[in-house]
């Protein structure tokens, strides 16, 4: 699970904190760079296992409330040449009067951060090949996209 930066980073302050402020008070001769060491070890190993016990209680009933809206089942489509201008919201519209759209995802750059021009939505199996037909070479914002059922990673044609 992935856990947020700022959010290890409060956690470690407020650890590495009340470390320095145990250990200080404590009759242990210990100096402060010593104090300092312990403290930030104790909150580096304390604070990855927090921070995701706390992500992962806070996300419960939103993937509750996700699997009891999904009971049926979905399907993945791919779309190219997608406008590069095009966003999730743009092409959730476009795709909703074709098929029961229940994602979008639309692929970018890591490195610049730039949308590629394809993406992949899922969608209710309701009638999927119609909706394949019916939405291959059509044209979306000045651009013939090209529909067709996603592979799995690793699948090779």
């Amino acid at each position: 699970m992935k856990v947020g930066f700022v959010q290890c980073a409060i956690i470690s302050a407020v650890f590495a904190i009340a470390g320095y402020v145990v250990f200080s008070s404590a009759s242990v001769e210990a100096s402060l760079p010593v104090t300092v060491a312990v403290s930030l070890l104790i909150s580096g190993i304390v604070t990855p296992w927090l921070a995701s016990f706390l992500s992962s209680s806070s996300s419960t009933p939103v993937t509750k409330q996700a699997a009891s809206k999904t009971t049926e089942e979905t399907a993945t489509l791919y779309v190219g040449n997608l406008p590069y201008k095009a966003n999730e919201d743009a092409v959730k519209d476009y795709f909703k009067d074709f098929i029961n759209v229940q994602s979008v995802r639309l692929m970018k750059d890591r490195r610049t951060g730039k949308r590629k021009g394809y993406g992949f939505i899922e969608v209710v199996t309701e009638d999927v090949d119609s909706a394949i037909l019916e939405l291959n070479d059509k044209v979306f914002l000045d651009r013939t996209l090209k529909v067709r059922a996603a592979r799995e990673k690793g699948d090779a044609e």
